[in-house]
């Protein structure tokens, strides 16, 4: 008896395991819609007026440092990041990446978007760094130390990101490499279950 039908099935199972996983992980880490914020600043202060608005009732009131729920997070932060004073927390992390959602929804419009790697400014300083360190994505220099440990911001912050191959990880890729592996070990199990029972057939003939 020939094997080629029942390889050609495993490949086939393969591929569509594959293609289901794919979809799977497609679905679950599209982009969230960014809100809509103005980005009109009458004060030059490089906090929209917008978002001053909600973090204190006018266009030029806010001074950046304020933080209504004492969270560590600035309110001009929050609300760009997810639309009140209150909403962000610097703990979540959907991906497990290392990278805080609200910063990468500042980065990318979504919470498992960021590869840690985009930079506006080109200054070495990832723009979730700076989003994290001051508020904008091109706020931070380097030099300032909030623990006052020697250590920059920036370089702490950074050592907190999980990378493979210098990419961070995103719990689309963790799902999907798993699930693959899974599929495969899956149908070459199958598939040398299937050989045993043809050989034992065979010699019991």
């Amino acid at each position: 008896m020939s094997s080629a039908p029942l390889f050609r099935s495993l490949s086939l199972a393969i591929a569509v395991a594959i293609a289901a996983l794919a979809g799977v992980v497609v679905a679950t880490a599209a982009p969230l819609p960014a809100a809509a914020v103005e980005t009109a600043d009458v004060d030059g202060d490089t906090i929209a007026d917008a978002v001053e608005r909600a973090v204190c009732g006018s266009a030029t009131c806010a001074t950046g440092v304020e933080d209504r729920d004492g969270d560590g997070i600035p309110d001009a932060t929050e609300v760009p990041a997810c639309g009140d004073t209150t909403c962000a927390s610097p703990t979540a992390d959907r991906d497990d990446d290392g990278i805080p959602d609200y910063a990468e929804r500042l980065v990318c419009d979504s919470d498992t978007c960021s590869n840690a790697k985009e930079d506006a400014d080109a200054d070495r300083i990832g723009d979730w760094v700076e989003f994290v360190i001051c508020g904008t994505r091109t706020c931070a220099d380097g030099t300032e130390d909030f623990d006052a440990n020697g250590v920059s911001d920036a370089a702490e912050l950074a050592a907190c990101v999980k990378s493979v191959n210098g990419l961070a990880i995103t719990g689309g890729n963790v799902a999907l490499w798993v699930g693959v592996v899974a599929a495969i070990a899956l149908a070459v199990g199958i598939a040398m279950r299937a050989r045993r029972r043809h050989a034992d057939a065979e010699t019991d003939a």
